[in-house]
Formats: structure tokens, sequence, C-alpha cells
């Protein structure tokens, strides 16, 4: 809610959402990614649950509605940056952080996503760290599989959406939050990678576990490659709410991501 009321004479209404939705081309029977900001949308009535439950609609029962629910703090706190973890508290922290359960353990992705976890209805692939919901016609071909290793890459949910022609939609984030450019990435022969920890349950014990994955961009490449496709005219620009949103075919970002890294890494 807005301080002392001051968007109160101008809430974003359920009814504005689904025009705004249809109006930058959100359409039955597509599949969809959201990436969010709930609080760049304005003071929308009823909150998280008025927009997951617009999308829902939007894309309809024939359509499969994804989002990313990642859970980065599952990762091992000695690499964590926000909070960061003081070197005397991090045996503290990894011998009591609870292990990954795909049911319970929240995405600290924003409002939106969390609550859409929690939609009846909605799947969730299990991986530790890097895990995606999906709710709809392709939920569970979306979610059924998830490598643990490089998990945003062939064979996981990413992959799956890639095949399925899906669409993406930012809303009131930039490319910094796209996934689908770590996925790119993923596919390219140099690409950047890291070392990822997380602690899971292998024969009745707890152990910690160190795969490879895709490294994080840290805003330095993602940017420009949003600037460059934004530049090509291959998306649609419009406002959800007060929200700067931009909707895009996955293929035709992915496609001129992977030449790009090929070009620059």
């Amino acid at each position: 809610m807005p301080e002392n009321g001051s968007n109160f004479k101008n809430p974003v209404t359920p009814n504005q959402l689904r025009m705004d939705l249809a109006e930058i081309g959100i359409r039955p029977k597509m599949n969809l990614i959201v990436h969010s900001s709930l609080s760049s949308i304005g003071w929308v009535i009823g909150g998280a649950q008025t927009v997951v439950a617009e999308l829902i609609n939007a894309v309809s029962k024939n359509g499969t509605l994804a989002m990313p629910a990642a859970t980065p703090l599952n990762a091992d706190p000695a690499d964590w940056s926000n909070p960061k973890i003081s070197a005397e508290l991090i045996e503290v922290f990894r011998e009591n952080l609870p292990v990954f359960d795909s049911q319970t353990t929240p995405t600290t992705l924003g409002k939106i996503p969390e609550t859409f976890r929690n939609w009846p209805g909605t799947l969730r692939s299990n991986h530790p760290l890097e895990s995606v919901c999906a709710r709809g016609a392709n939920a569970e071909e979306v979610t059924s599989e998830h490598p643990i290793a490089f998990s945003e890459s062939v064979g996981g949910p990413f992959d799956k959406l890639y095949k399925l022609d899906s669409w993406i939609l930012l809303i009131g984030v930039g490319f910094n939050r796209c996934t689908a450019l770590h996925y790119a990435e993923s596919l390219v022969s140099k690409r950047r990678t890291m070392t990822v920890r997380f602690a899971a349950i292998e024969d009745g014990q707890r152990k910690w576990i160190e795969v490879p994955n895709v490294a994080d961009d840290n805003d330095t490449l993602f940017p420009v490659i949003g600037k460059k496709y934004l530049e090509s005219g291959k998306a649609k620009q419009s406002l959800l709410g007060e929200a700067r949103s931009v909707l895009f075919p996955m293929r035709s970002l992915v496609d001129f991501a992977v030449d790009y890294f090929e070009e620059v890494l």
C-alpha cells in the first residue's frame, strides 16, 4: 500500500490489468513466462493475488503460465551476498539451513511469484536453487524434470519452454531478470560458469552437494543484450498499471542472445 494513501485516487483495478494485458498482447492458449515487480505496477487492488488471477485468466486454461521460483538462500551461506554472513556465523547457518522442499520452501523473487507458487494447481520443478513454477496445459511437461547441474540448460524447464514457443513478459523489471538469457548462454561453447553448493539428503544423510552452473551475469551483458534486442523491434512495450512492461517471443530473444554470446565471449 502506498504511504499515506498517495495513490488512493488511482488504484489499479482488476479490469485495468485485464485490459492492459490484452493491450500488450497476452492471449488465450499462450505459453507465458513472467518476471515481475509488484511495486512497479502501482497500488493494485488485491495486490499479488489480483495480478496472478488476471495472468491465469489471460492465458486461459488451455495456456500455460510459468514463473521462476528461485531460492538463492538455499545455497552455501558463504556465497550469499544479501544478506552477507559474517565468517564466524557461516558454519551455524550451514548446519541449520533447511533442505529445499518443493512444496514448502518459499521463493525470494517477490510477492507475485510467491503467490503463484501457492496458487491451487501450480506445479514446481524440483531444483534446490533454480526451481520453476508452472500452471496450465503444459505445466507437468515444463516442471517434471530439472537437471541439478546447469539447471537452466538443455533438459530443464527453460529448454522445454523454448521448445513450446513460449513468450516472455517483463513487468517493471529489466533483462537482468530474464532467465532465458541464462538458458541462451548455456547453449554456447564459451559460456561463463561457476560452482554452486547446496544441502541435500542422500542415503538418509544431510550432505553438501557441489555442481557446475552458468555463472551470474552481475548486470554486465544481459542489459546490453536487452537493449540491442529492443532496438531490433521484435518486442512490444506497454504499461501494465504503472509498470513499463515488455512482451516478446522467447525463441527470438534466445536465438538473438546466442549469436551475441558467440561473438563476445
